[in-house]
This record gives structure tokens, sequence and C-alpha cells, in this order.
């Protein structure tokens, strides 16, 4: 009895050790069974391309980026082969060691370049760095089992026939960031993207669209056999409304200035020159920037990455009484014969307002306002219209608004009004505030460009066309023109018109015009002249002109429209701190008309 008792004792506990392991055998298997599931079904997609990218992979081939050229098919932009260095993470046995090698060949920043890397996906290979000489792209070759991982590829960045005539305008390349990864499809860390001017206003034209490459490569990631092609479909060349000859002739005009000048085609606002200094070496950003020099131009007070053309903001001075009295006129608020009296001062209220002539002008109807650029007539016009109508008029011809010009950065600027005074300082608009604002003072800060915009739509009869740089694509279909918008339309009266070509006309020809530096011999054009004041000189008065310093000087302004017997153009000068418009803006007008009158664009 007792072995029996002993016997089915010792089983019972075997049984119970068999059923204990054959649980855990179970579970194991189990386990073992739900891994290889997970593995070989729900991740098959991910194992089978990493698996097949051992030996096939598919690169991107790059689109060429469309050219950009001037109105009349001049190459401004152009492409030029670079070699890049390239690192495919997945290919790389020991990422910080090969980073730690690459730096002594090549002068890149390791922590940068890492975490660009980490940022590209599985094969993708990822820019490092651009421009490599010869003899590294030799010496990487040559030991390129010692660099696992590294491709060396060719890619094309920008070539320009012009290092600053057009820097402004066309903009700079520049490495993708995280936020354009995220707002942009098509990109991976490393590309180029447009940062500025039209290079960026166009990017999605001139990218063109990316193709690819199946191939075949060895252990080392190179490739030893292409297996299929998807070709890559070039980039659009933008074919821009200027003339290059006369954009660079505009920015030597501007050397050792500070300003911008401004023509437009008056029947449809395409800009033929828009040159603005100080201006920067777009060369200097190929194949990349170097840090030196872009801390120069970021930290240069004279901002040379500035387009004062759109994004400086000036009081408009005189010329924005060409407005005043198209104003007047179209509301019928005077005529031409209307008459007011100037003696050098005008008194309003408890303040008075001088006219720049101290001596006064003496009895001044409209025309003799224009040639002589009477401040009186104008504080009087002023009062009578109001500042809602004038506020209207100068809102509706683009003044203190966005032009719609196809660049990006386009500032708005100010033209006051009763709203815009509450807003910004929760206070009433005062009378006294309508007679300096109708001379071009005051709140009023307005850019060359709309100023440009203003005047053509007075002399085209009220049409306010959205300007722009752009004639049109070539696209592998043919020429595409970009379409003209007309933004507004004013009924601007022919008589009003003429009569102010033949008032703007004597500023430049008359006996006491102000303009008469703009003249030229071979043209008839209609100019007006204007002063912007910067702050109060009363404190320089004592002073010679020459002695007051350049940061309190006014600012030099020239509107012009030629030919005055039929317009067809505007141009537009800005001379910061440049002193009386009748000086500096006069002469560097009456010299780009002149050169246009040679280069066959306008005769008498």
């Amino acid at each position: 009895m007792l072995f029996r008792f002993l016997e089915e004792n010792v089983i019972a506990k075997y049984k119970k050790r068999s059923l204990l392991l054959f649980g855990a055998t179970f579970l194991l298997f189990l386990f073992l069974a739900l891994r290889l599931y997970y593995l070989q079904v729900v991740l098959y997609d991910k194992y089978k391309r990493l698996s097949e990218d051992n030996r096939i992979r598919i690169l991107r081939v790059k689109a060429q980026r469309g050219f950009i050229k001037d109105k009349d098919g001049e190459i401004l932009v152009k492409n030029a082969p670079s070699y890049n260095l390239s690192v495919i993470r997945e290919d790389t046995k020991n990422l910080d060691m090969l980073l730690d090698k690459l730096k002594n060949v090549v002068n890149i920043n390791v922590e940068e370049a890492k975490e660009k890397i980490l940022k590209g996906y599985y094969y993708d290979p990822v820019t490092i760095f651009r421009g490599l000489t010869f003899k590294q792209v030799s010496y990487l070759y040559e030991h390129l089992k010692n660099y696992p991982g590294i491709r060396i590829d060719m890619e094309a960045v920008r070539n320009y026939k012009d290092d600053f005539a057009y820097s402004n305008l066309v903009g700079y390349m520049g490495e993708v960031n995280d936020s354009e990864l995220k707002k942009y499809n098509g990109y991976r860390p490393g590309d180029l993207i447009g940062k500025t001017g039209l290079e960026k206003e166009y990017e999605k034209r001139l990218k063109g669209t990316n193709g690819a490459k199946q191939v075949e490569v060895n252990s080392f990631g190179q490739v030893v056999k292409i297996l299929k092609t998807k070709h890559a479909k070039p980039g659009e060349d933008v074919v821009l409304s200027i003339d290059y000859d006369l954009q660079k002739f505009g920015m030597e005009l501007l050397k050792r200035k500070k300003g911008a000048i401004v023509v437009l085609n008056i029947y449809n606002n395409k800009v033929l020159l828009m040159a603005t200094n100080p201006s920067y070496n777009l060369n200097k950003f190929v194949p990349f920037i170097k840090s030196d020099y872009w801390k120069a131009i970021t930290n240069d007070q004279d901002k040379p990455m500035l387009n004062r053309a759109i994004e400086g903001s000036y009081p408009p001075g005189s010329v924005f009484k060409i407005l005043m009295a198209a104003t007047a006129l179209t509301e019928n608020e005077i005529t031409p014969d209307t008459t007011f009296e100037c003696n050098g001062v005008f008194y309003y209220g408890s303040y008075d307002y001088k006219c720049w002539k101290k001596s006064g002008h003496g009895k001044v109807d409209l025309k003799k306002s224009i040639v002589e650029s009477c401040d009186i007539y104008y504080y009087n016009l002023g009062l009578k219209l109001g500042i809602d109508t004038i506020s209207k008029y100068a809102h509706n011809f683009s003044l203190g608004r966005k032009t719609g010009i196809d660049l990006p950065n386009e500032k708005s600027g100010i033209f006051p009004d009763r709203n815009w005074k509450e807003k910004a300082f929760d206070q009433p608009w005062y009378p006294g505030e309508t007679v300096i604002t109708s001379i071009g003072q005051g709140y009023s800060n307005v850019t060359p460009l709309q100023m440009a915009v203003m005047l053509s739509g007075v002399f085209n009869g009220g049409m306010i066309y959205q300007p722009s740089l752009v004639k049109g694509f070539e696209t592998t279909d043919g020429f595409e023109a970009k379409p003209v918008k007309i933004n507004k339309k004013i009924d601007i009266d022919n008589s009003t018109r003429n009569f102010l070509l033949n008032a703007m006309y004597n500023a430049v020809y008359g006996l006491h015009g102000t303009a008469h530096r703009a003249r030229v011999g071979e043209v008839k054009i209609g100019g007006k002249t204007g002063t912007a004041q910067v702050v109060s000189l009363k404190k320089f008065e004592q002073y010679e002109k020459g002695e007051v310093p350049e940061k309190y000087r006014d600012h030099s302004w020239f509107g012009g429209v030629f030919p005055v017997d039929e317009p067809r153009y505007v141009i537009v000068s800005l001379i910061e701190h440049g002193g009386s418009g009748g000086h500096s803006a006069a002469s560097i007008s009456g010299a780009v008309i002149n050169k246009m009158v040679k280069m066959g664009y306008v005769s008498d």
C-alpha cells in the first residue's frame, strides 16, 4: 500500500509539472506564431521594401529648373552643374564615425549634417554639402569603401548673367526648411527652393516635375544597373517684361545712392524697369551662401535685401498733388481757373502752414499750382475736398494698398483716413491733418510702385491694372502669355487728363517749372517733383544744405509721364535723403527717359 501511495503521489506530481511544461511550451509557440504573423503579414510591405532596397531602389531624377529671361529672351538666370555630397542613412555602418571622417575632407557642420540626415527617409540620399571641388570628388571616389553610405551627385544650381542688376527681383535659392517641408509636397531635406523674389513667387512653374529611376545597387549602395526610368518634366521658363539693358542702366544711375526707379507701360502696368539700390550679389548664394556674407548683408544698415520699390515706404510729397488735382476736377470742386492767394503762409485755426516758397506765389490757378508746386493752393484744396474724398481716391489709385504685383513681401504702406486714425491713436481726425495730408505729408507713407500705379491710372483714363514683372511662360506647349488683370476702374475725363499733361509738361519745360532737370531734348515729357520731409528741419535752418546730416535730409521724388502727346510710360524715381526732388530724382529720371529714347522705346 505504501509503495502504491508513493507511486500515485509521484505520478501526480510529474503530471502537474508536465502540464505546466506543456502550457509554457504552448505559450512560447503561440508567441512565436503571433510574432511571425506580425512580421510576415502586418509588416509585409515594410520589410519587402527594405529587402528590395538592398538590391533594387527608386532614385529621384530632379527636374531641370526653368530659366528666367528678359522681355527679349535674353537669359538672365540659367543652370550650371555642381557636385554635391549626399549620405544614405541606411547604408552607413556608423553615422557619427562617417561624419567625423568626412569633416576632414569637406567643411561640414557635423551636428547640422547629422540632424538633416536623420530627417531623411530610409534610402533617400540627403545632401549635406554643395559645390565639391574636383580634388574632393576625386579623393572621395578613390576612397569610396572608406566612406560607406555616401553618394556624389551632380545637381543643377543657378547661374546669373549679372551679380547685382536684378537681385531683389529674381531673389535667391536656399535649402528647404522644416516649415516648407510641411507646407509643400515633393520636397525632401537638402532640396533647394525659391526663398525670395520671382524664384519664390513662381516656384511651382520653375520647379517642374521630378522623375524616377528604378536601379539595381551593389553592397556599397552604388548603382550597377538601371531597370526603369520615368523622365522628369522640366520647369517652365519665365519671361519677364523687364529690359535687362535698361535695368542695368538704372542700377548704374543708383550707384552709391539709396532709392528706386520704376517704369511702367501705362496700358497694362507691365514693369519695364524696377531698379532698387543697395543690392546684393546673387552669385554669393551659389552653390550655397557663406555665413560671413549672409551676416554682412543681413546686418548692413543700408538694407541691401530690401526691394525699395515695393518694400520701402515714404511720404509721397508733392507728386501727390497730381492726384489731388485730378480728384478735385473729377469731383467738380474746382475748375482749372479756380485761384487761391499764396503769400507764403496759410493760417488755419491757431496754426500756420508754410509754403516752400517763403515769399509766396501770389495769385495761383491750378496750372500754376502744379508747375510751381504751390503748397498753399493744396492746403485750400484739401479742406475743400475733405479727408473722406481724398482718402477714397488715394485708396482707389492704390496708395496705402498693395498693388498685387507678382513679388512676395510687398508692403501696403499707409494712406490715412478717419478709421485708421481711430484705430491707430484712438483719436478723431482733425482738419489740420487734412491740410498736411493734401501735400503728401503727415501720416502718409507709400511705395514707389504705388506712386507709379497712381500716375498710370491718371493718364490711361482711370484703369488701375495690377502691375506685373512677367510677360509670360515658355512651356512644352508653346508660349503662354500672363493675362492682364484690372484691379479697379475710375472715371477720369479726357479733359482732366489733357489738362494735367499740359501742366506737367510746363513743370519740366516752363520758365518757372520745378522739374526742369528732367528735360529730354528728343521727346516731350511731363513731370512733377516731390520733396518728402523726413523730420522737421527747424533746428537745421541755420545750416547750409550740404551740412545737414544725411539721415535728416528730405527724400527726393520725381513722377513723370511720356511722351506727353501720346502717353505710353510713367516713371517714378525716389532717392532716400536726396534733398529737393528737382535735383537728384528729376535728373535721374531724365537720364532713364533719354536712354529709352536711344533704345527706340519712344520718339518725338
